[in-house]
C-alpha cells in the first residue's frame, strides 16, 4: 500500500480510498480467476469425464461467435458518462445512458433472432455432438444462449454503476459470481454428471447475478430508472456508435493476433504444436498481460477524471510515473521470462511440449511491446479517442494474418509469424508515440 500512497501522492484521501479499493478487487478478481483455472478444469473432468467437458467447452464458445456483431457499446458509454460525470453534467449522463440502453436493447434482439435461426435451423449433426440427442442439445444450448444474453444486459447495469470510477463494486460481483457458476455446475456434477444439469446450474447463476446487479443498480442509480423518450435522439445514437468502433476494431484486432492465428497454425501444422503456442501464449502473454492489466484498469478512470477537469499538469505527471513503471514491470518480465522461463514451463507441463528459445523470446518481446503500447495510448483511450490507434492495430494484424499464409504455403516456419508479430507490436508502439503526441493537453 505504501507503493500505492507513493503513486498517488496528488491524490485526495477519498480518492485514495476509491482507487485502493479499485486495485484490491482488481488482485482478487485475477487471483481468483487463476485459481479457477487451476482447479475447475480437472474436478470438472473427474464428475463429467474427459469427453464432456471438452463438449463444454466447445457449446460454452458458440455464443462467441456471435459478439461480432456486438460493437462494445457499453465500453464507450461508460467513458462517455465517466468525462460528463466528472464536468458535472448529470443530465448529459442521463442522456448517454439512454441511448446506450435503447441500442443495448436493440443488438439483444439482434442476437436473440440469430440465435433462434442458429438453434432451430443449423445442422448440429456433427461428429463432435453425436452422441447427443438434438433435443437435448437445444436445451443446452438455449440455458447457454440464455445467460449470454443476461450477461450482455447486465453491461446495462454495470455502466450504471462504474462510470462514477467504483470499480470495486462490480468486481467484486463478478468474482462471487464466476466462483458461485463453477461450484453450482460441479455440484449438479455430483449427483447426476450430465451436461443438461451443468446448463441449468450455469443459467440459475445468470439469473441471480441478473437481480443481483439490478439491485445494485437500483441502489447507487436509482434516478436513472425513470425512463423518458425525450432523452433519446438519433444524433446520439449515432455519436455513441460512433464511439464505440475503436472497441470493436480493438476487439476484431484481438480476435485476429490470437483466435485467428491459432486457427491457422492448426490448418499448416499438428495438434502438438496448436497446443505448445497456445500454453506458451497462456504463460508468457497472456498473464503478463492479465498482471499488468490490474494496475492499467485501476488507473483508467483516474486519467478520465483528470482529463475532465482539465488538470492537464498533474496528469501528464501521473502519465510519467506510469510509463517509468510500465517499463519497469516490462524490464523485470523480460529478465525473469528470458533466464528461467522455459525452465518453468517445462514444469508446469512436465515436459509435455519442447518449447523453442527463439520461439519463447519473440513471444515475450511482442508481449512487451504491446505493454507499452497501451500504456502510452491510456489516455486516448480513457477519452473515447483512440479510433486510429485501433485501426491501425487492426490492419498491421489483416497484415500479418494475410502475409503469413501465403508464406506458410511456400514453406511451414513458425517462426515466421511470432517474427511478424514482433515486428507489427513495434510498429503500433511508434504509432501510439505519435498519436498521443497530437493529443491536445493545453
Amino acid at each position: 500500500m505504501k507503493i500505492i500512497n507513493s503513486f498517488f501522492k496528488n491524490f485526495s484521501k477519498k480518492e485514495l480510498n476509491r482507487i485502493i479499493k479499485n486495485f484490491i478487487s482488481q488482485i482478487s478478481f485475477n487471483s481468483s480467476l487463476i485459481l479457477i483455472q487451476f482447479f475447475f478444469p480437472p474436478l470438472m473432468i473427474f464428475l463429467y469425464g474427459l469427453n464432456n467437458f471438452g463438449i463444454w467447452i466447445f457449446l460454452t464458445s458458440v455464443p462467441s461467435a456471435l459478439s461480432i456483431l456486438d460493437f462494445n457499446i457499453n465500453s464507450a458509454a461508460k467513458t462517455e458518462m465517466s468525462i460528463l460525470f466528472n464536468q458535472n453534467k448529470e443530465k448529459k449522463v442521463n442522456e448517454i445512458f439512454h441511448n446506450f440502453l435503447i441500442l443495448t436493447i436493440f443488438l439483444i434482439i439482434i442476437l436473440l433472432f440469430s440465435s433462434i435461426l442458429f438453434l432451430f435451423f443449423y445442422n448440429l449433426n456433427i461428429e463432435i455432438l453425436k452422441n447427443f440427442r438434438l433435443s437435448e442439445l437445444r436445451i443446452i444450448l438455449g440455458c447457454i444462449f440464455f445467460s449470454f444474453f443476461l450477461k450482455i444486459f447486465n453491461s446495462i447495469f454495470v455502466t450504471g454503476i462504474i462510470y462514477k470510477g467504483k470499480l470495486y463494486i462490480e468486481t467484486n460481483l463478478d468474482i462471487f459470481f464466476n466462483i458461485l457458476s463453477k461450484i453450482l455446475i460441479l455440484v449438479f456434477g455430483v449427483f447426476e454428471p450430465n451436461l443438461l444439469f451443468a446448463a441449468y446450474a450455469l443459467t440459475i447463476t445468470s439469473i441471480i447475478k441478473f437481480i443481483s446487479y439490478f439491485y445494485v443498480f437500483l441502489k447507487y442509480n436509482n434516478k436513472m430508472l425513470s425512463f423518458s423518450f425525450s432523452l433519446v435522439s438519433t444524433d446520439k445514437i449515432k455519436s455513441l456508435f460512433k464511439l464505440s468502433m475503436p472497441y470493436y476494431f480493438e476487439s476484431l484486432s484481438s480476435l485476429l493476433k490470437h483466435s485467428i492465428q491459432i486457427l491457422l497454425i492448426g490448418l499448416f501444422f499438428n495438434a502438438p504444436v496448436v497446443g505448445m503456442v497456445s500454453t506458451a501464449k497462456t504463460l508468457f502473454y497472456f498473464m503478463p498481460l492479465r498482471i499488468w492489466g490490474i494496475f492499467n484498469k485501476v488507473v483508467f478512470y483516474e486519467f478520465t477524471k483528470l482529463y475532465s477537469k482539465k488538470n492537464y499538469i498533474l496528469l501528464k505527471n501521473f502519465y510519467k510515473k506510469f510509463i517509468k513503471l510500465a517499463l519497469l514491470f516490462i524490464i523485470i518480465f523480460l529478465i525473469l521470462s528470458l533466464s528461467i522461463g522455459q525452465i518453468i514451463y517445462d514444469y508446469w507441463l512436465r515436459d509435455a511440449y519442447e518449447l523453442n528459445y527463439v520461439l519463447l523470446s519473440l513471444i515475450c518481446l511482442s508481449i512487451s511491446f504491446d505493454i507499452l503500447s497501451r500504456s502510452i495510448n491510456i489516455v486516448n483511450k480513457s477519452i473515447n479517442n483512440f479510433l486510429s490507434f485501433t485501426i491501425y492495430d487492426m490492419i498491421i494484424n489483416l497484415t500479418i494474418i494475410v502475409l503469413t499464409f501465403i508464406i506458410f504455403n511456400f514453406t511451414t516456419n513458425l517462426h515466421i509469424l511470432f517474427t511478424f508479430n514482433l515486428i507489427g507490436s513495434i510498429i503500433i508502439t511508434c504509432l501510439s508515440t505519435f498519436i498521443y503526441n497530437r493529443l491536445k493537453m493545453k
